[in-house]
């Protein structure tokens, strides 16, 4: 590692060339990176002081390297410590391993073997695949609660807390139907979406009711890879999607592709049952729905699709931010079949995955 103080005209930094990669630092980001105890809470981590008065005019005057330390001094004498590896350390991107109906293995897993290293496995897997299969769970009314107990609280809804999936007669939503249900992901009306499905089967159907799966973001690699047009009118134009009933009124503007600073996708959408095109001029609503059209060819193409029958007690975990999901349309005789589904908010299941991966090596 080399290291040296840079002063030019307008600017005064700190230099490290750490396996042949250049890091600049400017001092008033060290300075509100400093971890001594004037700055930041032993115990929380959290920031002291005001980084936003922090003095324009600071300046890096000197420092010294001791084994695996830096230490700073500032124009205002203050010196301040630094772990090398702290400083130079890159955040690591999530495995994220995309598929289609060519995958060799689901991942699976049977929950009487459940331990810690079991619920690392399986928040591990949601994350690179953005799915998982669970076998052998209870097959109790509740018996979502014997997983998520383990990660965090159901997400609350204007339907509930875990909500019943079966048919009725006076059915509020199509998911109470027989109908068989086109891919989609859940709920773009809401902000934010709920970020995980957790669709739990007490009693399946003799004939129909297959799901069916889809990796959004291999979709939105593909669509990238045959049109950068549309992609980017996917990636841009803001839709419109809506929830309305006697006692509701849910409604989101969002694309069908969101991306991150970097061009990441982060999410896909696609829930052709409450989308409502905005107004807006003819040119750009020909170029949206011409990039849909291609979009959902990609969706429904049986390539991209898996096709999974859940028997009784098995639970299928999606990531809604990523995973788009359907269901054949089923023969229901006397009423039997019984689905129970929850959701999980995107931070919970991620703050918990977080800590596994810290605690469990």
């Amino acid at each position: 590692m080399k290291c040296s103080i840079i002063n030019n005209q307008n600017s005064n930094y700190l230099k490290i060339i750490h396996k042949n990669r250049s890091y600049n630092f400017s001092p008033t980001w060290l300075l509100e990176h400093s971890t001594e105890l004037c700055i930041r809470d032993k115990q929380t981590n959290q920031l002291l002081i005001e980084a936003a008065e922090i003095d324009q005019d600071l300046k890096i005057d000197k420092f010294k390297s001791v084994k695996d330390k830096l230490i700073v001094r500032f124009s205002d004498k203050s010196e301040h410590s630094y772990l090398v590896k702290d400083l130079v350390s890159s955040r690591q991107k999530v495995k994220k391993t995309l598929w289609n109906n060519s995958i060799k293995e689901i991942p699976e897993f049977n929950f009487k073997k459940f331990n810690d290293q079991l619920l690392k496995e399986i928040l591990n897997a949601i994350d690179e695949f953005g799915f998982c299969l669970i076998r052998n769970m209870p097959t109790t009314r509740n018996g979502i609660h014997a997983l998520t107990k383990h990660i965090g609280p159901i997400k609350e809804t204007n339907w509930g807390n875990i909500a019943d999936i079966k048919n009725i007669k006076k059915a509020y939503d199509l998911t109470m139907t027989e109908r068989a249900l086109e891919n989609h992901t859940d709920n773009p009306y809401r902000f934010p979406t709920q970020g995980y499905i957790f669709l739990h089967c007490i009693k399946n159907s003799k004939v129909g009711g297959e799901n069916t799966l889809v990796d959004g973001f291999n979709i939105a690699k593909q669509i990238k890879k045959k049109s950068i047009e549309k992609y980017n009118i996917l990636r841009d134009f803001k839709t419109f999607f809506q929830y309305k009933d006697k006692d509701t009124l849910l409604d989101n503007y969002c694309s069908l592709i969101e991306t991150d600073h970097e061009d990441n996708v982060v999410q896909v959408r696609f829930n052709n049952r409450t989308e409502i095109i905005p107004y807006d001029n003819i040119k750009r609503i020909n170029r949206y729905t011409d990039a849909r059209r291609e979009f959902w060819k990609l969706i429904k193409s049986k390539s991209n699709n898996i096709v999974i029958k859940q028997k009784p007690g098995d639970m299928i975990i999606m990531d809604n931010y990523r995973v788009l999901h359907g269901r054949a349309k089923y023969k229901d005789v006397d009423n039997q079949r019984y689905f129970r589904q929850g959701y999980l908010d995107r931070d919970i299941l991620q703050s918990k995955l977080k800590i596994m991966n810290e605690i469990i090596t």
